[in-house]
């Protein structure tokens, strides 16, 4: 699990670096990608000496053998954003690492199966054992016999514990794949999935939807103040009243830091733009008591695409409300434009 959220995070980071305008933020962003690497190496390692079943090893084999070529292909291109990016970059990213990177997450997935698989045969062939020895019992003392019995349930209860605890990683897995750790919403990766289901939805890729991306205004001065603990407390409070305003349907998502992104499915500009006027209502009125002081925020800055799904990227809708959402803040904060 560690592992495949390394080769999450690295692959975020790289695409974190394509889109960030701050060589500052490049370089430290730059920093930790490379560190991630050693982290990993020390992981793969360890799990390589817990002695893996044939079939799980090959399986671990291809996951290797693929997460060798998305390093290099990573490091190629961040190679080249550090040397100021190529047109090519984009198409790069989206048509050679994410596929690859999606085929590591799914192998991972596979080979939990398989440990699965492997842990129901060990069931079996203890429940097997267990009937011998009761055909046994026929011959031996009672004595023999309790002591099997004994055995017996300990060899299933520890089978049983075994897949409980997969079963439980396998859940884990998923959740962290699909949601933010700190505000429990969903993350980048399920807004993509979500987009990417519009598209392929005959009858919802024809209808209009809308994008809105938004940017906390003047949050930073909360984790200066109070502290970081405080500020996560604090995006906690804010996320629950962005899920106030949204419709069932809808996809609440944190981009990361004190940036938010919700996908509007069959929703017109004019439902977006009520939409977006009870999320800055909401986030201009929200406090939170912290050392008995209460702390607010100035609101937020959103930016707001109405879009049909045959004519839109992802990746484009991000950048164009990002845009919007940038001129809304420098034009007064606490306020949406329309891209």
């Amino acid at each position: 699990m560690l592992m495949s959220k390394i080769v999450r995070e690295r692959s975020l980071h790289m695409v974190t670096m394509y889109l960030s305008q701050d060589p500052w933020e490049r370089d430290e962003i730059f920093t930790s990608f490379h560190k991630m690497k050693l982290v990993f190496l020390d992981l793969h390692k360890e799990l390589s000496s817990l002695g893996l079943a044939e079939n799980e090893k090959a399986l671990f084999d291809n996951v290797s053998k693929t997460i060798n070529k998305t390093e290099l292909i990573q490091n190629d291109i961040v190679e080249r954003i550090q040397s100021g990016g190529d047109k090519k970059l984009h198409s790069d990213i989206s048509a050679k690492d994410l596929p690859l990177e999606y085929q590591v997450l799914a192998n991972i997935d596979l080979l939990v199966e398989i440990i699965r698989s492997n842990a129901q045969h060990a069931r079996d062939d203890a429940k097997q054992q267990y009937s011998e020895s009761i055909r046994f019992t026929y011959i031996i003392a009672i004595l023999i016999l309790f002591v099997l019995l004994l055995a017996t349930k300990r060899v299933l209860s520890q089978v049983n514990r075994i897949e409980s605890g997969l079963i439980q990683d396998a859940e884990n897995m998923s959740w962290d794949a699909t949601h933010d750790a700190l505000t429990n919403v969903y993350n980048r990766r399920w807004l993509q999935h979500q987009f990417d289901s519009l598209q392929n939805d005959g009858e919802k890729r024809a209808l209009l939807h809308s994008l809105l991306y938004i940017d906390l205004d003047e949050f930073k001065p909360v984790n200066d103040n109070y502290g970081h603990i405080a500020g996560d407390n604090f995006l906690v409070g804010i996320t629950r009243e962005l899920e106030k305003c949204i419709r069932q349907n809808d996809t609440l998502a944190r981009l990361g830091g004190d940036e938010f992104a919700i996908l509007l499915e069959n929703c017109d500009l004019d439902k977006a733009k009520e939409i977006s006027e009870c999320l800055i209502s909401r986030v201009h009125k929200y406090s939170l008591l912290i050392d008995n002081e209460k702390v607010t925020i100035k609101g937020c800055s959103i930016g707001i695409k109405e879009f049909v799904g045959t004519s839109a990227t992802f990746v484009g809708l991000i950048k164009e409300t990002d845009a919007a959402c940038y001129i809304a803040k420098h034009s007064g904060k606490n306020k949406f434009h329309i891209s």
